[in-house]
């Protein structure tokens, strides 16, 4: 049998939306989802008193409003304020409260910069590939060369989001960026797969002989290349190409016709360009 969750307050006639998040809340079970789930994320941001206003006027919620517009008026901080909300509506268990308390209070110490580059980071991780990398543009600009570090994590992850949309040259400029500037050998390592990926084999090689203080990195992605290979072959996209081909040979060699293996290309294709335009968009 499954479990009941009961509600609490009312569904919301008028949603929230989280600008941070770019998305709608209707409920105080949704909002306590986000704090849990986002914690990381969260920021003085989030300390709204037209949020507070929400639960009150939308989801019913007096009470919880009274206690929230208190620690507004207390300048409370922002641990204390998610706090409130899910000790009140108990969707979760005392461990779970604790511990998104404490991560929401230690990202209270954190600078302007270091903020900008939690939310790139956070629209990295989420695929939004554009997006993370205007953040981190207008981040370099803020940080000059004050903090080699934090700059160093800026070009790395750059170059990550380049890599996700296919942009090696691109990508392999920001991880050379990040391994000048800190030195990090998975900087290194990157940088080298990524010109590997953009260059032909026999320029590839010809840029390892001309740097030869990168020939045990160099082996390194070998040996990351290979393993990577060998999982693909058990992916269910190597078995679709497999079977595709072998369609493709015995329509050939039985009928004389390949439409049925360029529609299912076809088919692969538009899915893969789907997938694509969700990354970019």
């Amino acid at each position: 049998m499954s479990q009941i969750i009961l509600g609490t307050g009312r569904y919301a006639g008028k949603p929230y939306f989280v600008e941070k998040f770019y998305i709608n809340l209707y409920s105080v079970e949704e909002l306590c989802y986000l704090l849990v789930e986002k914690a990381e994320m969260l920021d003085q941001e989030i300390m709204l008193r037209e949020l507070v206003q929400w639960l009150d006027e939308e989801c019913g919620l007096n009470q919880l409003a009274h206690a929230l517009y208190s620690l507004l008026n207390q300048n409370g901080s922002t641990a204390a304020f998610a706090g409130i909300i899910l000790e009140y509506v108990g969707l979760y268990p005392a461990d779970v409260v604790l511990r998104t308390e404490e991560i929401i209070r230690g990202n209270e110490g954190l600078g302007p910069c270091e903020r900008r580059k939690a939310k790139a980071d956070y629209m990295l991780q989420n695929g939004r590939y554009y997006g993370a990398l205007k953040q981190y543009y207008a981040l370099l600009t803020q940080l000059g060369e004050t903090d080699r570090v934090l700059t160093a994590q800026v070009h790395h992850n750059m170059g990550v989001a380049y890599a996700k949309l296919f942009m090696f040259r691109q990508a392999s400029e920001r991880f050379r960026e990040a391994f000048e500037l800190d030195g990090a050998k998975e900087s290194l390592a990157l940088y080298l797969t990524s010109v590997r990926m953009y260059s032909k084999d026999k320029e590839y090689v010809a840029f390892i002989a001309d740097h030869p203080e990168y020939h045990n990195a160099s082996l390194q992605v070998e040996r990351r290349i290979e393993q990577a290979e060998g999982q693909f072959e058990a992916t269910d996209e190597n078995r679709m190409l497999f079977t595709l081909q072998v369609f493709r040979e015995e329509g050939s060699s039985l009928i004389g016709n390949e439409t049925p293996y360029y529609q299912e290309i076809e088919r692969l294709t538009a899915e893969l360009k789907g997938r694509y335009r969700e990354y970019v968009s």
